[in-house]
């Protein structure tokens, strides 16, 4: 069982994520109806997201087997692209919603990789048997290829979002997305050769400083 952690609910960006307050006030209050279960203060749509959020969050805490990778991608549209269409909903950027949902679904299974070590049944089944992969002892290296494959989809959905050529309006929306696209990719990137169960998996406080550097340069450009 996954204990304490959400897996799911995690994805949801922390207060003052949202540079804009009105943005920031309603994301604050989806994450609140999330873990309070009330969603009175939620408009309609939100509370059709907070429902599938509780629905995939409530799958994964049971400890069930996840028996195929089409299920695995069920859970990511229904939590993972649940969380980015309330991001680009609470920016009134509801054109972005298709990037912002491709988003959280990659960030969703590189979380995924993540958690395997602590939570085998997140592994799908079919992928355990194409690996030739014992879910009761699962360790690294063997499965770094069945990691990989998950990372490979990750990235895939990055990069059929960007092919989209989706235009973000809400400034607000843009830095977080931005900010958001990278840490991933520069997380994708970190686990590929690396045990996810190991002590420099994540990110460090330094990459995430270095990231926001890129950025600020980035959308600063050229003076």
């Amino acid at each position: 069982m996954m204990r304490d952690m959400d897996l799911i609910a995690d994805l949801v960006p922390p207060q003052g994520a949202f540079a804009d307050e009105r943005a920031d006030a309603r994301l604050t209050a989806f994450r609140h109806a999330l873990s309070s279960g009330d969603y009175s203060a939620l408009c309609e749509e939100e509370k059709i997201f907070a429902a599938r959020v509780e629905q995939a969050s409530r799958k994964i805490s049971s400890g069930a087997e996840i028996s195929r990778v089409s299920e695995l991608m069920t859970l990511g549209q229904f939590g993972g692209a649940s969380i980015g269409a309330a991001l680009a909903l609470s920016c009134d950027d509801t054109a972005a919603e298709p990037l912002a949902e491709a988003l959280l679904v990659a960030r969703f299974l590189v979380e995924v990789v993540l958690a395997t070590p602590q939570a085998p049944s997140l592994l799908p089944g079919d992928l355990l048997k194409e690996h030739h992969l014992d879910r009761e002892s699962i360790s690294w290296p063997s499965a770094q290829p069945a990691y990989r494959d998950l990372l490979a989809r990750a990235s895939e959905t990055i990069n059929r979002a960007d092919a989209r050529g989706i235009a973000i309006a809400s400034p607000a929306l843009r830095k977080m997305l931005s900010r958001h696209r990278m840490e991933t990719l520069y997380q994708i990137a970190r686990l590929r050769d690396r045990d996810p169960a190991s002590s420099g998996a994540r990110l460090t406080g330094l990459d995430k400083v270095m990231i926001s550097l890129r950025l600020f340069l980035r959308l600063r450009g050229p003076s």
